[in-house]
Formats: C-alpha cells, structure tokens, sequence
C-alpha cells in the first residue's frame, strides 16, 4: 500500500498532465492534416454537425464491450446467476446493433460530404478552364486535386480523424480504472503519435519528388497517343519506350525510397502498439494479483486502449492519402476560395452581323510581349475575310483571339457592340462556329458533337451536315449520325474529323465563322462544297474569317488580311494576285470592309 497511495494521491495530478499532454499531440496533428478538415468543415457545417453528432454517439456505444466485460467478471461471475447474463448480453448486443447504424449513417454523411465537395468545386474549376485564366488549362489537374480530396470521404478513410479527439475519453477512463494503466496508455499513445509524425516527416519530401516524377513519366506517355501514327512509321517507339523508362526508373527509385521509409517507421508503429497492449495486460494482471483492480478490469483495460489507439491506427494506415488530401484542399482553396461557381447573366438576342476590332493586341498565354501588335479594323455584314502570313506570323492566335478563346493584350473586340471577351461563352457560343486548326471530337455520337452537346433537332443537325457537305462521309459511318467517336469511340480520319468540325461551327443560327485551315484535310470535290457552303453563309448575312493557304479560298474573299512581322496589312484578291507583291495599305485606325 505505501507503493500504491502516493499515485493514489497525485491522481488528479496526473490527470491534468494527461490531459495536457493530449492536448498537444492533438495540435500537433491538427496543424499537419485536422487543419485542412477544419476548414472544409467551415463550409459545410451541416455535414460536420451531423457527421460529429454520429461520432460522439458511435464512441460512446465503443464502451459497452469493456462495460460488459467489468459486469461480467466482477459480478455475473461472482453472483453464480444465469438471469444477468441474460440481461447483459441482450443489452449489450442492442446497443451494438445501435452502433452498426450509427456507423452506417456516419459512412452515409461522408459518402455526402464527397458529393458535396464535388458540387461546391466541381462547376468552379469548370468556370476557370472555360476563362482562361491559366493560360495553359488545368482542368485535368484541378479535376484530380478534387478526386484526392473527395476520395477520402468516399472510402471513409477521413473518419479517424473524427475519432481522434475521442482517444482521451478512453485514456481517463485508464485513470479511472487505475492511474498506473492510464499512465501505460498516454505514454504509449504519445510514442505511437511521435512515430506517426516521424514517418509523415521523413517521407514527404521524397514523396512528393516521386509523385512529380511519375506525373512528368504519365504526361509524357500521354503526349505520345496522338504521335502514334509517325512514331511507327519513322521508328521511334524504342526510343520513346526508354525516354519514358528512365523517367518512370527516377520516380519508382524516389518511390522506393519513400516507401522504405514508411515502411520502416510503420513496423516500429505497429510493433509499439502491439507492445503497449501487451504491457497493458501484464499492468493490469499486475495489479489484479496485487488486488488493486477487479479481474474484469484487466480484459476492460486492454480494450481502452486498443480503442485509444484505434484512430491513430488506421491515421497511420492512411496518411500519406490524408496527408495528399489536405495538399491538393490547399491548391484547390487557393485557386478557387473567392471563385464563383455560375456566374449569372441576361441571355442577349441575336447581335448584329459586325466586327469591330479597336487597337487588338494579341498575345500567346505564357509571353509577355504581344506577336500582333495593336491594330483596328471592321468587318461588316456578309463579308468575307482571309488571313494570310507565314508559318508563326500569329494568324492562328488572332483567330483564337476573335473567338474568345484568348484574352487580348490589349484593346478589344465586339460583336454587334457586345464586348466579345466580357459576353458569358454559353450565351456567346450559339452566335459563332469555330473550326480550329486542330479538330478534337468529344466522346459522344456525331450527332452531339455537331449538336454542340445540347438537346438536339435532328433536323437542325442534318441541315448542318448538308450545308457544308458532310451528310453523305456521315451516312457513309457504320451508324451514321449515332457513330460513337472522339476517345473511346470510332476512329475517324482527318478529312472526317473536319467534315464533322465544319457541321458543328455552321450548326444553329451562328453570325460569325471563325476557320482555321477549312479545307486542308479535304479533297477537292468537298473543298469546294465547302467553300460554296461558306461562300452561302456570308451571302445569307453572317460573317467569315478565314486562316488559310487554299488559293481557291483567299481568291473568292472579300479583303485578305496579310500578317507578317507582327503587322497587320490589308489588301484585296485583285491586288495580292495581279503580282504577288501588291501594294497594300498599313491599317491604322479601322478599315471598313
């Protein structure tokens, strides 16, 4: 007794020490991964409020196994009755039902809380790859920062996080058992946080070099897909095969090395905490043959702490998806904190069949310096306009620039006195088609893709097709108009693929058409069905711009811009083709056409 009365004594000492002591492990844990739920919880505070109202009920039914096991040692056994047993055990099999649909319901909000997640980011990071912000569009990667959030919550694996603040709860109840099992349990439970945080440490560096190397290796795999064709024809396959073996050889040697690491510190960790029930036990054992504690305390005991230390199994288990989780929550905060999801605007009618383009200068994402300087023109009702240059003169960039695409260095451009580059894209897109010089088709039917992915006319699609010749190469597809194509679907070839293109931007009531390169995959025959088609368009009202080499095109054009240099200068077919060195005229200010 004179061994046992001064902890007796000091025990609320070491309580507050206890408490303490917890209290800082838990900072330190907050500030490296609760920090980043804290935050999503601001936004969803329902979510929170009832995913944390399911975990005080799911910790407090944790207790009635080692409850059980006091009752059942300490006085079913002693009593030699049948009939509280009986009791005991239907009870306690009841709130373990309760349990189970707690823990189901918890799952359930989690499970929500993803969904949530998704709605909340999902329209934003939508809303800046349609804006542009980035220059280079990051909708891949902002989709999967948004994945390794949500994937947490999908799998449950974040839900030890709401048990965390709960450990203590088991280790007071220790000290309530007896002071010197409390004291195994906090020394224990703050060994195993040391070790968890040590692993997260001496990883995270090389981890996140490996994760970067494995996304270069990925990228680069991607970008060969769409070189397939020449790779095999020219025989570079071998040679790309070990370009992107010694980047995947880096990343899995960074990988390794990580993985050795959390290896080595997860062993240690589990061995602990193996080690620490086991001492729990002898303790308890101890001081039940010492007859200091009841022997239904030394099964109850063990089960205290294994539930003390449960959370920060499965945090170990977990953390480098948590850990990841919360470093893909801070770029996406940081991207899209003030965002808004849908921006609101009145639809507008029609505009007016007129261009104006006051002192455009035109700049390529990632320059700071414009490749077209600051330039006016006007291109009124029905006209026809080509734009002519050598190689990287910027022709394709000016046509971007017109379509909305890019934001301008500088000055602007209207549609009908609309300001083209503030005019919402989903309000903007019906009045304009847009060939680019690279066609890609979405993964859908023919149909949708002309249909711009909207509820569709069928008539309007077929009038589509017809009105630039690509009805009878679309009829001549295995299912016609339903022909799956784009990734995944049907392969087409070039001159399909722009046929299909071209259907797309004549498709609705569009006033202006914006063609990089129409006819360069397309026989004769169907080029001139489409310059008929344009040439039609332009004669019905509407406006063409055209980036082209097609003679034929820039013959049959109302004005032909030529850019060179970063200028741009303005001539007509008669002109350019009388010498091929015509005298032309520096636009100034606007130029009427």
């Amino acid at each position: 007794m004179c061994i046992v009365g001064p902890v007796h004594r000091g025990g609320a000492d070491i309580l507050r020490y206890s408490i303490l002591s917890m209290r800082g492990h838990a900072m330190k844990i907050r500030s490296e991964v609760v920090g980043w739920l804290l935050a999503i919880g601001a936004l969803f505070r329902p979510h929170f409020r009832a995913a944390f109202a399911f975990g005080v009920a799911i910790n407090l039914l944790l207790l009635v196994s080692p409850l059980y096991m006091l009752q059942v040692y300490d006085r079913v056994l002693s009593s030699g009755s049948f009939d509280p047993l009986l009791w005991l055990t239907l009870i306690a099999v009841f709130l373990l039902g309760v349990y189970a649909a707690a823990e189901a319901g918890r799952r359930r909000i989690s499970l929500l809380l993803a969904s949530a997640l998704e709605d909340h980011f999902a329209p934003k990071i939508f809303v800046r790859f349609e804006s542009g912000q980035d220059g280079e569009p990051q909708l891949s990667a902002d989709l999967q920062r948004l994945s390794r959030v949500t994937a947490v919550f999908q799998s449950g694996g974040v839900l030890a996080l709401f048990d965390l603040p709960f450990a203590p709860l088991f280790l007071i109840l220790l000290f309530i058992l007896h002071p010197v099992l409390g004291l195994v349990g906090l020394a224990g439970s703050a060994m195993v946080f040391v070790m968890t945080a040590r692993a997260e440490v001496a990883a995270r560096a090389v981890s996140r070099s490996a994760s970067s190397g494995q996304a270069t290796a990925l990228d680069f795999a991607n970008g060969l897909i769409r070189q397939r064709s020449a790779m095999i024809a020219m025989g570079i396959v071998a040679r790309a095969y070990g370009r992107w073996a010694t980047l995947r050889e880096r990343a899995s040697a960074l990988a390794m090395m990580a993985g050795d690491k959390e290896g080595r510190q997860a062993g240690v960790s589990r061995s602990l905490r193996q080690i620490l029930q086991v001492l729990v036990l002898a303790v308890g054992a101890g001081l039940a043959l010492g007859q200091w504690v009841s022997p239904g305390a030394i099964v109850a005991s063990s089960i205290l702490v294994a539930r003390a230390l449960a959370p920060i199994d499965q945090i170990t288990g977990g953390w480098r998806q948590l850990v990841q989780a919360r470093e893909a929550w801070l770029e996406l905060a940081e991207r899209f904190g003030d965002a808004v999801a849908a921006p609101s605007f009145t639809p507008l009618p029609r505009p007016d069949a007129v261009l104006t383009i006051d002192r455009l200068a035109v700049t390529v994402p990632g320059r700071d310096q414009p490749i077209i300087r600051p330039f006016s023109y006007r291109i009124a009702k029905g006209c026809r306009v080509a734009m002519i240059g050598p190689n990287g003169a910027g022709k394709s960039a000016l046509l971007q620039t017109l379509a909305g695409v890019w934001l301008p260095g500088a000055g602007g451009v209207a549609l009908g006195n609309r300001n083209l580059h503030a005019w919402p894209s989903r309000d903007r897109g019906p009045f304009i088609g847009y060939v680019p010089q690279d066609i890609e088709l979405l993964p859908a039917t023919v149909a949708e893709n002309i249909a711009r992915l909207e509820v569709r006319d069928t008539g309007d699609v077929i009038d589509a097709a017809q009105r630039c010749g690509a009805h009878d190469a679309i009829l001549s597809l295995p299912k016609g108009y339903d022909t799956m194509v784009g990734p995944g679907g049907m392969a087409l070839s070039r001159g399909q693929t722009q046929l299909v293109g071209l259907a797309r931007a004549f498709y609705g009531d569009p006033v202006l058409l914006l063609l990089d390169e129409p006819t360069a995959n397309l026989d004769p025959r169907t080029a001139d069905a489409t310059n008929a088609a344009i040439k039609a368009f332009s004669d019905g009202g509407g406006i063409v711009v055209t980036v082209t080499h097609d003679m034929r095109l820039v013959g049959d054009v109302d004005e032909i811009l030529v850019i060179d240099g970063g200028s741009i200068s303005v001539t007509t077919p008669k002109d350019y083709f009388a010498d091929r060195a015509p005298k032309i005229h520096v636009v100034s200010k606007s130029v009427e056409a």
